[in-house]
């Protein structure tokens, strides 16, 4: 029979280390399309990546949180709908989920002060459930004279995220801070500026329509022009679909 070296120590070693690890961290159960990831404080700027392979494929997202109420600092598990993401362009993740008919948000605490729940550890999971009705369409870039422009041509029943860039002639430090005041109220800060990067240009990251309003009444009059414009329609009627193909030059739409 033949001796075991160190070597073969080694590799046996390794296999059990990466057999537990893909046990812990990710979790799939092909008979239920169940799939689970699972993040810490070390691995959370890791959230985006898996957020958005979901997200762009129509999955309902849920996540499991465990960590500390920022109002109490009390340990707490929360359990609901990831229903916005961002990361800022970096490990600065922010989620905001709905449970039981609130909306909270969820991060670390030192991107994310102002957060409900600062994160120690969180699951985020797919049962393979997707969205009804979900309709994805992209236009072409849009010359506009106010932030209503961008959504002018989608009809007021339709429940929609829009994302796209706007540069703009200018942007004052205050209709920055202003826009930012508004957002946190709810979370979603789903506009904001190129992190000083480039100030006269806007980012909109799945903005819904009252996003998109309350902006608009701080920056009012505005000479600009966007890139290509992402609408993702929820649950959405070919009425509505049809509406955004009589305004606007659409590129593509897809159904999931």
């Amino acid at each position: 029979m033949k001796k075991f070296t160190i070597i073969d120590y080694l590799i046996i070693i390794l296999v059990i280390c990466a057999v537990i690890f893909a046990f812990i961290h990710i979790t799939n159960d092909d008979s239920s399309d169940l799939q689970k990831t699972a993040f810490d404080e070390s691995t959370v700027n890791k959230i985006p990546d898996t957020y958005l392979k979901y997200y762009k494929e129509g999955y309902i997202v849920n996540a499991t949180v465990e960590g500390l109420n920022a109002t109490n600092n009390e340990s707490v598990t929360l359990s609901g709908t990831v229903i916005w993401e961002d990361d800022n362009g970096g490990g600065d993740v922010i989620l905001l989920i709905e449970s039981e008919g609130k909306t909270y948000t969820a991060g670390l605490y030192r991107y994310n002060p102002n957060a409900d729940i600062y994160i120690d550890n969180i699951i985020l999971e797919s049962n393979g459930e997707k969205y009804k009705n979900l309709t994805e369409i992209k236009v072409k870039p849009e010359e506009i004279s106010s932030l209503n422009d961008l959504i002018s041509g989608i009809s007021n029943d339709t429940n929609y995220e829009i994302s796209t860039k706007v540069a703009v002639d200018s942007i004052s430090p205050t209709q920055i801070q202003k826009m930012t005041n508004k957002l946190s109220e709810d979370g979603r800060m789903s506009i904001k500026s190129d992190n000083g990067k480039m100030d006269s240009r806007i980012i909109i990251t799945r903005a819904t329509k009252e996003n998109i309003n309350d902006v608009n009444s701080i920056l009012g009059n505005i000479n600009g022009i966007s890139d290509e414009i992402t609408i993702r329609i929820y649950d959405s009627t070919d009425d509505q679909i049809n509406a955004i193909k009589d305004k606007y030059d659409v590129i593509n739409i897809r159904t999931f």
